[in-house]
């Protein structure tokens, strides 16, 4: 009798829960899609006469969202990175760009609901891809090539620690509309080998990211433990 009991009362809250609020609170676990965006990159430590250039970076994310506040994403970017240089006796541009793979922990401000803002916090890894310096002039240094590929220049892992937060809207069915940003903190040396600046042994990747990104839901929706 009981046992009845408890399921008709599960049954019957099941379908108010849907028949009232049309779904708002089923949740989707995972999701993944593209991501797009904009950096702005520099290096920190041994870093004088350096300053920030624009690069671009994109590629795909798998998030996956728990049935309370936590969550874990990992993503999978082309980065483009590297400084703007100008000490006086050389100008130029220094390109790196690296594949990147961040995976974060993610606590959720709201447990459901179309907008689920987040926070995020987790290592990540780069992938050195290439290098070269581009728009660069001798001003008053010894003449020299400027202009080259010099991807030797730079190590080929690159450790660091990310974080920042996500606005995270619900746009239609299992789609979602993503914001983020994040800054990107170095923690491994990145140069190898001398490079016109000097032979600096103490320089760092300092990245703060812009992103806009699309989530489709993957697998079947959860309905919610909580309310909004």
């Amino acid at each position: 009798m009981f046992h009845k009991i408890s399921l008709r009362s599960t049954l019957l809250s099941f379908i108010l829960v849907s028949c009232c609020l049309s779904g708002s609170f089923a949740q989707q676990r995972f999701s993944a899609g593209p991501r797009i965006g904009l950096n702005m990159s520099n290096y920190w430590g041994n870093a004088d006469n350096m300053s920030f250039k624009p690069g671009f970076t994109a590629g795909a994310f798998l998030m996956y969202s728990s049935l309370n506040h936590f969550g874990i994403s990992a993503d999978v970017l082309y980065s483009q990175r590297g400084t703007k240089f100008n000490d006086g006796r050389y100008k130029f541009t220094q390109h790196v760009n690296y594949l990147e793979i961040p995976v974060v922990a993610r606590y959720f401000l709201t447990l459901s609901g179309n907008f689920r803002p987040n926070v995020f916090i987790g290592p990540s890894l780069g992938i050195k891809l290439n290098a070269k310096r581009t728009d660069g002039e001798v001003l008053a240094g010894p003449a020299t090539q400027v202009n080259i590929d010099n991807t030797g220049d730079f190590h080929s892992l690159d450790l660091g620690a990310t974080g920042g937060f996500q606005l995270n809207w619900g746009v239609g069915p299992r789609q979602r509309f993503l914001l983020d940003a994040r800054y990107n903190l170095g923690l491994s040396n990145v140069q190898a080998l001398p490079n016109l600046w000097g032979a600096n042994n103490n320089i760092h990747n300092s990245v703060i990211t812009v992103t806009l990104g699309y989530g489709f839901g993957v697998g079947r929706e959860h309905p919610s433990r909580f309310r909004r």
